[in-house]
């Protein structure tokens, strides 16, 4: 648990959707769109208290960019991988991100995961970027669709994934195996290491299988949110083929 800033008109109005504590909004004074009459509207139904407030008192909460929108969000909640696995009844699919320190590549990781439905993302408590306000702002709310679970180390989390027969595929661009190759189709993790390091070696060793994606272009890799981005494009792809 933990209480922070969420930042963005739509971060802000996801929250609210999707049914989190917020215990107070600012909203900026000046600003009079349609999206924000309805945040309003939003605001007055769920008895949310907001203030009406000069842009100074936004850039002093953060130095963001706001969008005329802040909000402090109580208790930030994580899930428990067990229950999430034992209450997974499709073939589930885990996004694990190990040694991703940049909060908004973390966000737009999790942005990804949410549009493909997967089962949960899972990060370490140590040694990578965590939810903020920036992480909230640039999942567009997905932070709030998908579930969030943070566990001591990844290792942890591999052990149990596979007691659970889920395939763990490290992305690797080193690898000769494309992500086409693979059969995603089946309950699957796909780990996402940091663009400088890649994943650890000794998550790397409990993993089943490695995978890259093809390159044309004369470039060494993708950024890490982009590559997480069409690895989950590809489980989706496979899976909506049936």
């Amino acid at each position: 648990m933990q209480k922070d800033h969420i930042f963005g008109l739509h971060a802000v109005y996801e929250a609210l959707t999707a049914g989190k504590n917020l215990s107070k909004v600012f909203i900026q004074s000046n600003i009079n769109t349609l999206k924000h009459k309805e945040l309003i509207q939003l605001l007055r139904k769920k008895q949310v208290p907001y203030s009406m407030v000069p842009v100074q008192k936004l850039n002093k909460l953060t130095h963001h960019n706001h969008q005329g929108v802040l909000a402090t969000l109580d208790n930030i909640s994580y899930g428990n991988l067990e229950e999430i696995l034992e209450n997974t009844t499709s073939a589930g699919l885990f996004v694990l991100l190990d040694g991703i320190t940049d909060t908004r590549n973390m966000g737009a990781i999790i942005r990804s995961a949410a549009a493909a439905n997967a089962s949960a993302v899972i990060i370490p408590t140590t040694g990578s970027a965590q939810i903020t306000g920036e992480t909230i702002k640039t999942s567009s709310g997905g932070v709030f669709k998908v579930p969030i679970c943070r566990l001591n180390h990844l290792k942890d989390a591999l052990y149990l994934l596979k007691s659970y027969d889920i395939q763990c595929i490290v992305a690797d661009e080193k690898t000769d195996q494309h992500i086409f190759n693979h059969d995603l189709k089946k309950p699957t993790a796909i780990i996402m290491g940091a663009e400088d390091k890649g994943v650890s070696s000794g998550v790397r060793k409990l993993c089943d299988l490695t995978a890259k994606l093809p390159m044309l272009g004369e470039m060494d890799s993708y950024n890490v949110s982009v590559a997480a981005g069409m690895f989950l494009y590809e489980a989706m792809r496979q899976r909506l083929q049936g």
